[in-house]
């Protein structure tokens, strides 16, 4: 065979073979590709946060202070006028409860001021001296203070807080004082009649119970 004809051949043989191997290989390259398939939808989530702002309820909440209730003032002691108890002796002024169970007086014409009830003693009152038997003790007819003596119970021979005369005393009514120079009396329906004097002294009685000071 001529050196031609052979380089002809070599170079047809080459040509053959390159075309070949670039065949293979895009089959491989074709065989390699994936064939899987990829979802696009979304995955569906639970959402258990807390409602946003614009889905929130706008009803406004209860006040957690209410409003303070309006009330009344508490109606103060009202003074009576000592004229209208004035009796028949200077400085004498008289007064009856109004459920007429105590009768009562502020004296200040004498040496010693006094402010005094008679009427039903409580059985819880101690016993004192008898006016005519200071040794005996007996059951106290009337309750008194001064001005310079603690309140105290005492049996009167006579009825020093009734008015002279048999004359009905005039009534104080409940909440309402009767103010004579140092020495008050005032009645309260819920726990009776209370004299004081403007040293400190005093009590406070009815016919269940009493208080002196």
């Amino acid at each position: 065979m001529s050196l031609s004809v052979r380089t002809v051949l070599l170079l047809a043989t080459a040509l053959l073979m390159t075309g070949c191997a670039g065949s293979v290989s895009g089959s491989a390259d074709t065989a390699a590709a994936p064939s899987t398939t990829f979802s696009l939808t979304p995955p569906s989530w639970t959402n258990s946060a807390t409602p946003s702002a614009s889905t929130r309820s706008t009803t406004p909440s209860s006040p957690s202070v209410l409003p303070t209730a309006a009330t009344s003032a508490p109606a103060r002691t009202r003074e009576a006028d000592p004229q209208q108890y004035a009796g028949t002796t200077a400085g004498s002024f008289y007064f009856t409860t109004p459920s007429t169970k105590f009768h009562c007086a502020i004296l200040t014409g004498g040496d010693l001021p006094t402010a005094g009830c008679h009427g039903p003693m409580p059985e819880s009152a101690p016993k004192v001296p008898g006016s005519g038997a200071p040794d005996v003790r007996v059951p106290p007819n009337a309750i008194e203070v001064t001005g310079s003596r603690s309140g105290q119970f005492v049996s009167a021979g006579d009825p020093r807080y009734y008015p002279l005369g048999g004359s009905p005393a005039t009534t104080l009514p409940y909440g309402r004082s009767l103010h004579v120079n140092d020495l008050s009396c005032l009645v309260e329906e819920s726990t009776g009649v209370t004299c004081t004097s403007d040293a400190g002294h005093g009590f406070t009685l009815s016919d269940t119970k009493f208080r002196v000071w």
